[in-house]
């Protein structure tokens, strides 16, 4: 099962109960919060000790006033963002294309944003903290992030039993343990809450779990097999570097033009592409450069090239260049098209 790593609130709703008025909290609010920072009984005063709070709270706030010395609030100290991407969002280890990529945040994730540097966030998101493009971070949109929150089952046994019904009686499809979350599809159904397991759905008794709102946050990137193609194209396109250009050819090793480099690269790896740089802007699928792999192919007004990671391509230049690696922003960008995915 491949975990998400979610941060489960705690359920500050239960105060607002205890007194029988509503008690509306906003994502942002909920974020600064801890179950340890709230005691419910804070919240049931009689009219006597609610006056001489008050007072005693007016009086303190007064002289906060009058000092100058008013403590920010957490609300106030922190900014909360929501990845919007169609794919995912890379966390980088420095706030540039060159960072080692150390997370990915999925569509809908979200991190508490501590400052911004030259149009990058530095952000922190679950365990994980490092760089995001400031293009794909939404920030301090209180609706979306309301909009994001989702349900989790907070296991609180061991050796709690994950089935494929709502019965005692049906298979059973895993283990969890005390701590592990699911996300929850429906809360309770006689007993039990419909889950997703493994990407599926399952069913879990609702006496061992504890039914909170959480976010999704981000997690250590896993390598698939689009990362690995893609450095594979970009090492081999690596070999012939040094190699002749040639308007119109498409030789490795004897001479192609910007569009046959790319055209024979992927030949070797069993990808048919035009011999065009404007037909080769509308392959693959496209994404931003920011979240450029190895492999993809960039797009520029009248030329191509292939992306090797670190902010690099490899092209054919031209007649007095050849074969060579460049900055892949030496020129304007059009497009960055994905054959692997």
């Amino acid at each position: 099962m491949k975990k998400r790593n979610l941060k489960v609130w705690a359920c500050l709703f239960a105060a607002s109960a205890v007194v029988g008025s509503s008690f509306s909290v906003s994502a942002a609010e909920i974020d600064t919060y801890t179950s340890s920072q709230i005691d419910p009984t804070a919240f049931i005063l009689s009219a006597e000790e609610g006056t001489n709070k008050l007072t005693e709270e007016s009086a303190e706030e007064n002289a906060q006033e009058e000092s100058g010395t008013e403590e920010e609030t957490v609300e106030d100290a922190m900014v909360l963002g929501v990845a919007q991407v169609s794919d995912y969002l890379n966390v980088r280890s420095e706030p540039s294309t060159s960072g080692e990529v150390i997370g990915i945040m999925e569509n809908n994730a979200v991190a508490i944003v501590e400052e911004e540097e030259n149009g990058w966030y530095k952000i922190t998101s679950g365990d994980i903290s490092g760089y995001v493009n400031a293009d794909y971070l939404v920030v301090g949109e209180e609706e979306l992030l309301e909009s994001v929150q989702i349900r989790v089952a907070l296991v609180e046994g061991s050796g709690v039993r994950v089935r494929s019904e709502a019965s005692v009686d049906a298979d059973v499809l895993a283990l969890v343990t005390a701590g592990d979350q699911l996300e929850v599809l429906d809360e309770e159904q006689d007993g039990w809450v419909l889950v997703v397991y493994d990407g599926e759905e399952a069913y879990i008794s609702a006496d061992y779990v504890n039914i909170q709102d959480s976010y999704q946050y981000a997690e250590e990137p896993e390598e698939s097999d689009a990362i690995s193609n893609g450095s594979s194209v970009a090492a081999y396109a690596l070999q012939f570097v040094g190699n002749p250009y040639k308007w119109g050819g498409s030789s490795l090793t004897n001479g192609a033009d910007c569009s046959g480099f790319v055209m024979a690269v992927y030949a070797y790896f069993g990808v048919s592409l035009p011999h065009s740089s404007s037909a080769l802007r509308n392959v693959g699928t496209e994404v931003s450069y920011s979240e450029a792999q190895p492999g993809d192919i960039i797009c520029y007004e009248g030329h191509v090239a292939l992306y090797i990671g670190n902010g690099q391509i490899v092209h054919a230049s031209n007649e007095k260049n050849g074969i060579m690696v460049s900055s892949a922003t030496y020129k304007s960008i059009l497009t960055v098209r994905r054959i692997f995915n």
